[in-house]
């Protein structure tokens, strides 16, 4: 055999190895990122059949969670409900937040045939801020809230019952940050959801017990006097701390709580005693009021038992706090600086949309001179030099089509995230980073193109015939 020959079908043999070396290297890099990322989206997928959409912050968990045992089909129970889990020391609020606060909210989106009931309220605890008093919760939350299936409902392609939630929070530690989430979650017609059993019996118990006896109350001045009977015989004796279920009507500090048990009953707003087996107490009503109640729907605490009971009320109640009214001079002044900065403000507006375009071009201006940057420049010169021999209009529309194509691509990923936001998802910029598929696609393509740069393969080579006679033209 010649000795070019055997040069031949040695360079041969070492490009045949180099060629299942670069291939053997290409799938160790790619099959990590392709299995870690499959992965992930078979454990998204296997969540989202079975549990809430979730928003994480430094403060608070929330969870939309449901128990359905037998399914959501007319005629069995079907409950869904917000689980909160607060960092220690931070607290959120009850229907009636007390002095200060604001109650979560919840609103949701149904289909056709499906109503959602009221939350069903946990008896809250006192929180005291200084010389207010708050009413709310720490540790774990959950708000459970009653669906109604009724025979008209019909699942949708997924053969679910697809619910929607969109909640508003307040929390608070001694600052406080208000807080909300939108939430997806889907529930099987065929099938059982019970995961969240146990917090759903937990809620259970913890909400308020209704009162089985009889209520008194009478309004006498600015206090309002309460007897209650038939409370557990095992309060007889002990301080119960009340909690009004409607708020800004008394007086948090004029309210029984758990250390103003007297005998017998004092004059004072906060006062309580038991009189045998009936308890009676005095709340004080609120100077600042802004409305009477023919009804005072009431919480009772005594350790971590409750009862509930909505207690008729008789007697007149004292006049009502009046809104202070704006003096004609204030309201004058207050009409000329709104005239004075509207147009101000629609200035600044377009002063500060042009302020951020220039930001942008700087911006880009000056990652195209980082390092990273400058091979791609390279191309780009290269591939500029290529189209010196095309009149000026063919240059101008390539010029054009390249522009309308780099805008094009940034107006449709910022159309696609919008679609995504205004359809319950919690996405900010960069959220296709955060997707395991998005980022292994990423991982292959860059390994590619390092092993195109490295030599160890060309793009025209494995290009389809038809392509690679385009690229040649």
């Amino acid at each position: 055999m010649k000795p070019s020959t055997t040069s031949t079908l040695a360079a041969l043999s070492a490009a045949r190895r180099l060629g299942y070396a670069c291939k053997l290297a290409l799938f160790l890099i790619a099959a990590p990122a392709i299995s870690t990322a499959s992965m992930a989206q078979i454990t998204l997928k296997t969540a989202s059949a079975t549990s809430a959409s979730v928003v994480q912050t430094d403060q608070v968990r929330a969870e939309l969670v449901a128990h359905a045992p037998q399914g959501a089909v007319p005629g069995q129970p079907v409950w869904v409900g917000l689980k909160i889990t607060h960092q220690p020391q931070w607290h959120t609020y009850w229907k009636n937040p007390g002095d200060s606060g604001l109650a979560t909210t919840v609103q949701w989106t149904l289909p056709a045939g499906v109503t959602a009931g009221d939350i069903a309220w946990p008896a809250p605890h006192s929180i005291p801020i200084g010389t207010m008093t708050n009413y709310g919760y720490e540790g774990t939350l959950l708000l459970p809230v009653p669906l109604t299936v009724s025979p008209a409902f019909q699942p949708g392609a997924t053969g679910d019952l697809e619910v929607k939630l969109n909640a508003s929070w307040l929390v608070c530690r001694q600052e406080c940050i208000p807080q909300d989430g939108n939430f997806v979650l889907r529930i099987p017609v065929k099938g059982s959801v019970a995961l969240n059993g146990a917090d759903f019996d937990a809620a259970q118990k913890a909400a308020p017990t209704p009162l089985v006896g009889s209520t008194q109350a009478d309004v006498a001045g600015k206090l309002l006097t309460l007897r209650v009977a038939g409370l557990p015989a095992a309060w007889q004796g002990k301080a119960l701390q009340a909690f009004p279920e409607i708020g800004a009507v008394f007086d948090t500090t004029g309210t029984p709580g758990s250390a103003t048990l007297a005998t017998p009953l004092g004059a004072d707003g906060g006062a309580q005693a038991w009189e045998g087996s009936t308890w009676t107490a005095r709340l004080a009503i609120s100077d600042q009021r802004l409305s009477d109640a023919a009804s005072l729907p009431l919480v009772l605490r005594q350790g971590d038992s409750t009862v509930q009971f909505t207690s008729a009320v008789t007697g007149t109640w004292p006049a009502l706090a009046t809104a202070a009214a704006v003096s004609p001079a204030l309201q004058s002044a207050l009409d000329a600086n709104r005239a004075a900065t509207a147009p101000a403000a629609s200035g600044g507006n377009w002063a500060a949309l042009g302020l951020a375009v220039l930001a942008a071009l700087l911006g880009g201006l000056i990652l195209n001179l980082m390092p990273c940057v400058l091979p791609v420049l390279a191309i780009k010169g290269m591939a500029i030099a290529q189209h010196a021999h095309q009149t000026r209009a063919q240059q101008r529309l390539q010029g054009i089509a390249y522009t309308v194509g780099v805008i094009g691509s940034f107006v449709a990923l910022g159309g696609l995230m919008l679609a995504l936001r205004a359809g319950g998802e919690q996405l900010g910029w960069g959220f296709h980073l955060q997707s395991p598929g998005v980022l292994a696609a990423l991982a292959v393509l860059f390994t590619l193109l390092g092993l195109n740069l490295a030599g160890l393969f060309e793009v025209g080579n494995v290009l389809p015939q038809g392509l690679a006679n385009l690229q040649a033209k």
